[in-house]
């Protein structure tokens, strides 16, 4: 029996998530028909880095499935992005250690969110980013991210809806940069919770719009109250970056 491990690159627009559901298209739906097609057998994987909603992107998601099919890596990435929608591809397939789990053996992970802050919309961005026309104060966003890093109960930047138990992560960095039109949020933890950086991120707009002032930032986190928060930002601005073992 083997452990193989797949790195795959999607864009989630016209995705129901990551998370294989009834009556819905989803990543792991498509990706174990190709599986089971490629292996003459079916084959379902055991497990995800990540459930990406709805709409979301993933530059690098980790996934591994068992198999004791023989086929050599190279064979089964070009018959996996053969038979993949034109949306997803395979970057990469590895045999990897039998007790590798994509997600309990993750370390961290790391996301970006990307804001067209401009007036106009942007048709090529209307995908990819999150529209937001008022002008954006990124000093005021940047003081207000340092509240969210360290280890904390995230609580009040989750979602109702998610599995978690435990609602304490170590948010180890978030990074605020402006890139000519764009404005590009990029997070890294040990683990996320359902919508926690769609909400933050919604949470720093409202800094930036001065709806918000910087010692909000602070009661909002330590109150552990989803309402105090800021609105959830689209899930389009979100790809999922990398995962670290």
């Amino acid at each position: 029996m083997r452990n193989i491990k797949l790195t795959l690159e999607y864009d989630g627009a016209e995705f129901f998530g990551f998370q294989k559901q009834p009556h819905h298209v989803t990543i792991q739906e498509a990706l174990e028909k190709a599986l089971s097609k490629v292996l003459n057998q079916k084959t379902k994987i055991a497990a995800a880095s990540g459930r990406t909603d709805t709409g979301v992107h993933a530059l690098e998601q980790v996934v591994n499935f068992k198999t004791k099919s023989l086929r050599k890596i190279g064979e089964i990435q070009k018959g996996l992005n053969a038979y993949l929608p034109k949306q997803v591809a395979v970057r990469k397939v590895e045999d990897v250690p039998f007790d590798f789990h994509s997600r309990y053996s993750a370390k961290s992970k790391t996301y970006e969110y990307l804001i067209w802050n401009d007036p106009i919309r942007s048709p090529l961005k209307a995908s990819r980013a999150w529209h937001v026309r008022e002008p954006l104060n990124l000093t005021q966003m940047k003081k207000a991210a340092r509240f969210l890093t360290g280890r904390h109960n995230f609580k009040a930047f989750t979602a109702s809806g998610g599995s978690a138990k435990e609602m304490t992560r170590t948010l180890k960095q978030i990074q605020i940069k402006k890139q000519g039109n764009s404005i590009l949020f990029i997070f890294e933890a040990d683990g996320f919770l359902y919508h926690m950086v769609r909400n933050m991120v919604g949470t720093l707009v409202q800094v930036g719009r001065g709806k918000l002032m910087l010692s909000e930032m602070y009661k909002i986190l330590h109150s552990q109250d989803r309402k105090k928060a800021g609105v959830t930002a689209p899930a389009e601005g979100l790809t999922l970056i990398f995962v670290t073992y």
